[in-house]
């Protein structure tokens, strides 16, 4: 155990020789990229950003296009949505509006009544404020997000169009609405875009009140997932992480079983979607931070329904190129989830015997296999391998030294 706390300069990382580890990004980060800055693509994050103390992001995201979970070219280009998808900022939501937006959910948790109409009402106002309609969210939001988070089914927002359109819509379907207007918003730079956003803490608010109220709600399932990417999108990590509990707690309440009671059963419909995006996002929120020092490693994972992951590496490799997006980061997630938890386990000395070896196949196969079916385009996935293993291992090396 000593040795690997003394391994040469040569071997930064210090992991094992076999790990198939990369120590840079595929392209530059967000923030160089902005200021047309030289960036040296350093994982986890590059030197700019750390000198500057902000969150490093690398400009990478999942395109639609390929069903192996393609992304954008190798060059780390941002792939964005029309310039016409929405006409300004969700932040110019009056705060008197988002007021309203809370009290109406208040309100119909109260009395047990909706009134569907001034509900619409309202939803229409604030959609006004900010230049939208209900139809510009829903095409922005299926070209950005619906087809790599499909956690809404298109008979879903079909209905929510029309029942939007017919003046008869909800407060629990126009806070599903409003999510999807967030989730969609790109981070624009606004100085008020951020955990200060009306429109956020409106939607947030009014999540928390229905979580308490009608907790088995796929509704509700569904506006905390959608929170918690939009949280994790724009840096609000701890925001994030509780947000994914919630909903941990949701799937719990509303009776979806875990891989170890599904066994052999499969899964259909939003409720798996749901279930399987839960288990990614819990696994992103544990990905570590622009700062390793503030990663509390001490801390319990939530009862969520991702704590069983078991994967069927030959399954995997044979659908790796035909399953959806979606599938596959549900896939990586566990494999990423299995080996965090084996460092985990063996710094608190609680591996159990011969498992390193079990946690080492799974994530050779892992790589082999997205790298075979995706080529380039598979690069995300063993960055996001790479920066948990990173951290991680970082982390034990240095534990070791001072113990």
């Amino acid at each position: 155990m000593q040795a690997s706390a003394s391994t040469s300069d040569s071997t930064p990382l210090h992991l094992p020789p076999q790990f198939p580890v990369f120590s840079r990004a595929a392209g530059v980060c967000y923030q160089c990229k902005r200021s047309k800055t030289r960036c040296d693509k350093t994982l986890p994050t590059c030197d700019r950003c750390l000198l500057k103390k902000i969150r490093c992001v690398y400009g990478r995201q999942i395109s639609t296009s390929n069903s192996a979970g393609g992304l954008c070219p190798g060059d780390g280009e941002i792939i964005m949505p029309p310039k016409d998808a929405q006409a300004c900022c969700l932040s110019e939501v009056p705060l008197d509006m988002c007021y309203k937006l809370v009290g109406m959910i208040s309100v119909a948790l109260l009395s047990g009544v909706d009134d569907a109409e001034q509900d619409a009402s309202l939803l229409r106002m604030t959609l006004k404020s900010a230049a939208l309609t209900a139809t510009s969210i829903v095409q922005t939001y299926r070209e950005t997000v619906h087809g790599w988070f499909p956690i809404v089914g298109d008979d879903q927002i079909n209905q929510l169009l029309e029942i939007y359109a017919q003046g008869n819509c909800r407060g629990i379907d126009g806070m599903l609405l409003l999510s999807m207007a967030l989730v969609s918003q790109l981070p624009c730079g606004h100085c008020e875009f951020n955990m200060h956003s009306n429109l956020y803490k409106a939607v947030k608010q009014s999540f928390l009140l229905l979580q308490t109220a009608s907790r088995s709600h796929l509704r509700v399932l569904q506006i905390g997932l959608l929170l918690s990417l939009f949280e994790y999108g724009h840096g609000f990590d701890q925001e994030s992480e509780l947000t994914v509990a919630a909903c941990a707690v949701i799937c719990k309440l509303r009776k979806m079983p875990s891989d170890s009671e599904r066994k052999d059963v499969p899964e259909i419909g939003i409720d798996a979607a749901c279930r399987k995006a839960v288990i990614i996002m819990d696994c992103l929120v544990k990905l570590p931070k622009s700062s390793a020092r503030e990663q509390n490693l001490n801390d319990s994972s939530p009862d969520s329904v991702a704590e069983h992951v078991q994967l069927d590496d030959e399954h995997f490799k044979e659908s790796c190129g035909s399953s959806s997006n979606f599938e596959m980061l549900f896939q990586v997630a566990g494999v990423v989830r299995e080996a965090i938890q084996y460092i985990k386990d063996e710094i608190t000395s609680k591996s159990p015997e011969n498992s390193y070896p079990v946690v080492e196949s799974r994530l050779r196969n892992l790589c082999y296999a997205l790298i075979q079916a995706a080529g380039p385009n598979s690069l995300m996935f063993c960055d996001s391998i790479a920066l948990a293993l990173r951290y991680h291992t970082h982390y034990r090396t240095d534990h070791q030294a001072i113990t």
